[in-house]
């Protein structure tokens, strides 16, 4: 029931940033006492939704970078509406708790950091600073200022600036 939920939220969330529980129980097919009894109240749902959203779409699960920017590619391409369903709710949702938004955020550079350690990188702040870049172009391709392929030849040079002048592991 829960998964239900979840891609039920998932769609109307896809759909609209302001939806409510009322919107996510109607497209489940469900009571909003429901959604109530398995999220607690509409951020426990906000919260489960963008760690769902995050296991769907993440391409950070790649053995390489390069990969992992495809991936990225990939995903906006086939429906941009995802990553500004997560920056929307990271927004919100750091509103009311910082704490779980920081932590989902460290999740996210220690993955960026364990693909540059496989390229010899080992610097936490470089994979922030290129999760943090990688990112910000995402959000000018999603809004019509970069077409994809320009997000992909901008995200490798990038990468290959990180790996040219990275600090080598020891």
């Amino acid at each position: 029931m829960k998964e239900k939920i979840l891609e039920a939220a998932l769609e109307v969330y896809l759909e609209n940033s302001n939806a409510t529980v009322h919107d996510v129980a109607e497209k489940a097919g469900i009571s909003k006492s429901t959604v109530f009894y398995y999220f607690g109240n509409k951020k426990g749902l906000e919260k489960e939704l963008l760690l769902y959203a995050i296991k769907k779409y993440s391409p950070w699960e790649c053995e390489t970078l390069e990969e992992a920017i495809k991936e990225k590619i990939k995903i906006i391409n086939k429906d941009n509406r995802v990553p500004k369903m997560f920056f929307y709710l990271i927004d919100d949702l750091y509103q009311t708790d910082p704490e779980f938004i920081s932590e989902l955020l460290n999740r996210g550079v220690e993955k960026v950091s364990k693909l540059l350690e496989k390229e010899k990188i080992c610097n936490r702040e470089i994979a922030l600073l290129l999760m943090a870049m990688l990112d910000g172009i995402a959000m000018y391709s999603i809004y019509g200022y970069l077409k994809l392929d320009e997000f992909e030849d901008i995200a490798k040079f990038l990468v290959n600036i990180v790996k040219s002048y990275g600090d080598k592991c020891d």
